[in-house]
């Protein structure tokens, strides 16, 4: 299995963290998605058994230790694309998982997993996120990230953060630069899942309206895969 790493090494990833932990109030509380996140999740726990339900943090652990060679979030980057008016052949790409890996991470503070599932989509080369954690916002693990795909001070990504905590469930939020954006998934349980969706580095030739269209099509699909 590959292991993906949040770009930008240990300093860079603190540092961005530490911003964020001393400007934005509530990082340390639950995310809020709940288990009624405007998904069809079941509270008995038999959603993360069903292709159907939302994802769990859990899930998304399971997945990020064998994510294979398929996106095992069951995206469909093709429909979602055509429906947005974003033209061009899709071809899947790489597939990576990461855990917890030391006590000062991003992912072993927040106690979460993700999954990076990689697409060219005509001439652009497209990154999905699925991340969740148990604690604070899941968006947040990724800010080093989108920062550095999206090429944005970090004044810019202080403010991107805490709209992101005050965002709703299947709101798309974008980076001032209009190449990344983030939503807020439902989640079966406790804890808080989202997507990130970047679109090549700092730039991109779609319009903001079609990312942040391709992004809550894309919410709207973010289903676990059916056991085999």
């Amino acid at each position: 299995m590959g292991k993906w790493r949040i770009p930008g090494g240990g300093l860079t990833v603190a540092v961005v963290i530490a911003a964020v932990l001393a400007s934005c109030s509530g990082l340390g509380e639950d995310g809020g998605g709940g288990e009624d996140g405007g998904g069809d999740g079941h509270g008995d726990g038999r959603g993360e058994r069903s292709a159907s339900a939302p994802l769990s943090v859990a899930a998304v652990g399971r997945m990020a230790a064998e994510p294979g060679s398929r996106c095992p979030v069951r995206y469909d980057m093709a429909g979602a694309a055509r429906a947005a008016g974003v033209h061009g052949a899709v071809e899947d790409g790489s597939v990576e998982g990461e855990l917890p890996d030391g006590a000062d991470s991003p992912l072993a503070q927040s106690d979460g997993a993700l999954v990076d599932c990689g697409y060219r989509l005509g001439e652009e080369q497209v990154r999905l996120f699925t991340v969740g954690v148990t604690k604070g916002y899941a968006v947040s693990v990724l800010l080093p990230q989108i920062q550095h795909d999206a090429g944005i001070p970090m004044d810019d990504l202080l403010d991107y953060a805490g709209r992101a905590q005050r965002a709703k469930g299947g709101e798309a939020l974008l980076t001032s630069s209009g190449n990344v954006a983030a939503v807020r998934l439902p989640v079966t349980g406790e804890g808080d899942v989202a997507l990130v969706l970047s679109i090549g580095e700092h730039r991109t030739r779609l319009s903001r309206d079609q990312v942040a269209d391709l992004a809550t099509r894309l919410a709207e699909q973010a289903r676990g895969r059916s056991p085999p």
